[in-house]
């Protein structure tokens, strides 16, 4: 999924499918075209919240079909470049379509990483005696593995607390269950009270430097990209809000997309689009507060967001990668279990967790080294971070599989394929027209 900023473009067509047959009418009939795609191609713009869908273009009369994707000017990319790629399992093809190749072997690089172990084997070890024994003995197993000393405040002591805490808790769910399986037919309030706040819960409790905000919180970032941007983006709230205690930033939002067994396209895609926008606007209110950091250090600035479709949560960083860019990569993603008999899911969210744990930890030193920093008088090179940061769309446009085939470009007045280029060359001057197609499959367009 790549974002852009509310434009769609299409293929203009031929109004014949016979080959260009009547030869001696291609001038006029080319410039009636031109001249219909350049009066009727309108653009509609959307000011409306996240279930609007996708702007469409209408008033395009004529219409190139083909299954390949066209070759785009530079000058026509700079105008419709995308302002948000994100780097998700499901879209990564698209985002190598899109961008150039050094900026997407960047972000491969980056995305390779997706939920790589980063549970230490001490622990792992722990999780493997608890999670294969009976439900007979497991609550002592628990205990056992997770046995900590009263006075002990590490990193490693705190995560199997929240070991500790977690499985008991779930562990206790199917006390006196028969069979024991959690039910899926709850609503998404239930879901997240029954299923989700006791992993949230304990691991807030194990790493009390963060702060929670329950259900359809007021998102106040967007009141700050507000301030910043001098614009009027409508009100958001989010499921849960995650905020960092030292400075009291929205560093995580949180959307469950409807229950777990019934999630809608609509509702999941409104969740994401949602999502991104609230990164975003967190993202930019704490970049405002260090305009004068160095570019290097405020594109290590990342803020967070978990979106849970179904029973799988996702967990994404949103952060700056170029000017005016941002990127949106999926870091982990993990299963919730429903019965006693998929316990075993718990290893990778612990890992999920860890994961997040990890970034936070990461993302505190990042602001200590910017809070810091002082710029030298004499840095001639130095590039203001105002020009990178970009004003978020109220209401982002989602660029899909289909639309790939729906942009379209004019080239000196001739209309470009991608794989057959239609070339009308004038073979004489006494008005014979020559058609030539040349097959070309690898289209060059120049500005």
């Amino acid at each position: 999924m790549v974002l852009r900023d509310r434009k769609r473009l299409c293929y203009t067509e031929s109004s014949s499918e016979s080959g260009y047959e009547e030869e001696s009418d291609y001038e006029e009939e080319s410039k009636d075209k031109i001249e219909l795609i350049s009066k009727k191609y309108v653009r509609e713009v959307h000011n409306s919240r996240e279930d609007t869908p996708c702007p469409t273009t209408h008033g395009v009369t004529n219409l190139i079909i083909t299954p390949n994707k066209p070759s785009i000017t530079n000058v026509s990319y700079n105008q419709y470049s995308t302002h948000m790629i994100c780097a998700f399992e499901s879209t990564l093809h698209l985002v190598k379509e899109t961008i150039e190749k050094q900026l997407f072997e960047e972000i491969e690089r980056i995305y390779k990483m997706r939920n790589k172990s980063v549970l230490k084997s001490p622990i792992v070890k722990k999780l493997e005696v608890i999670l294969q024994s009976d439900y007979s003995v497991i609550a002592s197993k628990i205990m056992a593995e997770t046995e900590i000393e009263d006075n002990e405040i590490t990193e490693d002591a705190r995560f199997l607390f929240f070991i500790r805490h977690t499985l008991l808790d779930f562990v206790a769910t199917f006390k006196f269950l028969s069979p024991k399986v959690i039910s899926w037919d709850m609503s998404e309030r239930s879901y997240i009270v029954e299923c989700l706040s006791p992993i949230l819960r304990a691991f807030r409790n194990s790493f009390p430097d963060i702060r929670y905000e329950w259900i359809e919180k007021d998102v106040g970032s967007i009141k700050g990209a507000n301030n910043i941007f001098l614009c009027d983006i409508q009100p958001r709230k989010t499921d849960l809000l995650i905020l960092r205690l030292s400075d009291a930033t929205e560093i995580l939002d949180t959307e469950v997309s409807g229950p777990p067994f019934n999630s809608t396209k609509k509702h999941t895609i409104g969740d994401t689009k949602k999502l991104l926008l609230m990164s975003v606007c967190s993202l930019c209110k704490i970049l405002a507060n260090n305009f004068d950091c160095p570019i290097k250090d405020a594109k290590g600035v990342r803020t967070y967001c978990i979106q849970a479709i179904s029973d799988r949560l996702t967990l994404f960083a949103t952060s700056l990668i170029e000017k005016k860019k941002y990127l949106a990569i999926e870091l982990a993603s993990c299963i919730i279990p429903f019965s006693f008999d998929t316990i075993s899911c718990y290893t990778r969210i612990f890992n999920f967790f860890a994961i997040i744990r990890k970034e936070f930890v990461e993302q505190e030193e990042i602001q200590k080294k910017i809070r810091s920093f002082i710029p030298s008088a004499d840095n001639g090179n130095y590039e203001d971070l105002r020009e990178w940061i970009h004003q978020p769309d109220d209401d982002l446009a989602v660029l899909t599989e289909d639309d790939m085939d729906e942009i379209f470009f004019f080239n000196r007045n001739i209309i470009v394929e991608d794989y057959v280029r239609i070339n009308f060359i004038a073979a004489k001057r006494n008005e014979t027209k020559e058609l030539i197609t040349s097959a070309t499959p690898n289209l060059n367009c120049s500005d």
